[in-house]
């Protein structure tokens, strides 16, 4: 580890030719001042980045001191010189996780699956045909599933599929908003930042593009792995149906499923 470092280390046999064993701290170092480095090596140092690097090696040890302490660990990721996890966890956190300019985006009204699908939508790591090859997985079929046209990749499949598009498009005709075509989430986000609605439905309608997107992707899981081909004339029913219920349960306000039928954007929270 490039944190971790033996600290205060106390010798007591140096293997070099005519080295006795030397009993004391002080002996060492002066053994280490004194012992011509040359005679150990089995031809003489050349000049050049050789001879740079005898002067070097010579300016580390005229630096050292070595102290009488018994041996132990040096963790140098924080002042005090203890190991502490929590250190080792922020090392991993800052390499590892993403970094966001936006804070990640949360629907209390859906559930909690499908927000985590959503976060991942906008990190691009769905696994779709192309991040699978991405992460070494070989396969012979690489275009989208659903329209066999363009690669399936996450902003193909949830945005730029042409079913993905036609449900976008009911879902502004259903909320009574103007229909933009979009090809990616960076995309999608810029252009659901401008919707002008209040913010309680304005977080609705933000969880029923989520519940599309879940939609979208099983429908796709279906064609690839179930027994029997789904109908896409059921996905946006589904998105409405499944909506409902999820909103419903998790808002304070009632209202029925014509009311979310007919215009969402219209009921009185």
């Amino acid at each position: 580890m490039d944190h971790c470092k033996k600290r205060e280390i106390k010798f007591f046999v140096l293997n070099t030719p005519g080295c006795m064993l030397w009993k004391t701290i002080n002996q060492l170092q002066l053994l280490i001042r004194w012992l011509q480095i040359e005679s150990s090596f089995r031809r003489r140092v050349r000049s050049g980045v050789e001879g740079d690097q005898l002067t070097n090696m010579r300016d580390i040890l005229e630096s050292c001191s070595l102290s009488s302490q018994v041996d132990r660990w040096y963790w140098d990721f924080n002042g005090d010189g203890e190991f502490m996890f929590k250190d080792v966890r922020n090392l991993l956190d800052e390499a590892v996780l993403p970094h966001d300019v936006d804070p990640t985006r949360w629907v209390k009204y859906i559930p909690i699956k499908i927000n985590i699908f959503a976060w991942k939508v906008s990190l691009d790591r769905i696994p779709s045909k192309i991040n699978l090859l991405k992460r070494g997985v070989s396969m012979e079929y690489n275009l989208c599933s659903v329209c066999h046209e363009d690669i399936e990749d996450t902003s193909h499949i949830i945005f730029k599929c042409e079913m993905a598009s036609n449900i976008h498009q009911k879902i502004c005709r259903w909320w009574q908003i103007d229909f933009y075509h979009v090809s990616s989430y960076a995309e999608w986000l810029s252009w659901f930042k401008d919707i002008r609605l209040p913010s309680k439905k304005k977080l609705m309608l933000e969880g029923v593009f989520y519940i599309s997107w879940w939609q979208i992707w099983n429908f796709r899981n279906q064609i690839l792995f179930g027994s029997s081909i789904p109908r896409r004339s059921t996905v946006f029913d589904d998105i409405i149906s499944r909506s409902f219920m999820y909103v419903s349960s998790r808002c304070k306000k009632n209202f029925s499923l014509t009311d979310w039928m007919s215009n969402p954007s219209a009921i009185a929270l």
